[in-house]
């Protein structure tokens, strides 16, 4: 509340910090974060796992522009990957299995030279609406995760 007092003093509006509070505050922040996903994201296609598979360019390159990047739907990708891995338990135990021995054997690398890399045995978490920051967990887990695709 401070900082936002400081904010707006400089705008030359009055804000006690102390006598004022915004009701709700992480829920606002909350709906604000969720109505700008909800304009690049397309809904439709993370409900159906054939528009994501169908999505998927035949070629997928390394490098891509923002823009592309944004047009291939991103978080609506991530909630069908973690939707189709997470509907059933063979396939989370089998990618549980896949990122194991991935570490043991050395399959995952990164950087320039490409050297073998370790990843975290974490879970792919859904995101849900009613649960704040889910999204941002989701998201990191599966930029964690890259290296399996």
């Amino acid at each position: 509340m401070q900082e936002l007092a400081t904010l707006l003093q400089a705008r030359e509006i009055d804000f006690d910090p102390l006598d004022r509070r915004i009701m709700c505050f992480p829920h606002v922040i909350n709906i604000c974060c969720q109505h700008v996903i909800a304009n690049f994201t397309n809904i439709e296609l993370a409900e159906a796992a054939e528009e994501f598979v169908a999505a998927l360019p035949p070629g997928l390159s390394d490098r891509q522009t923002f823009e592309e990047a944004v047009k291939r739907d991103p978080v609506a990708l991530g909630r069908n990957i973690v939707r189709v891995l997470r509907n059933s338990g063979q396939r989370r135990d089998l990618f549980d299995d896949i990122v194991g021995n991935g570490n043991e054997k050395g399959w995952f690398q990164a950087g320039n030279p490409p050297r073998p890399i370790q990843l975290p045995l974490v879970q792919l978490l859904r995101d849900v609406a009613t649960r704040w920051d889910t999204i941002y967990y989701m998201v990191r887990h599966l930029r964690e995760m890259r290296p399996v695709s």
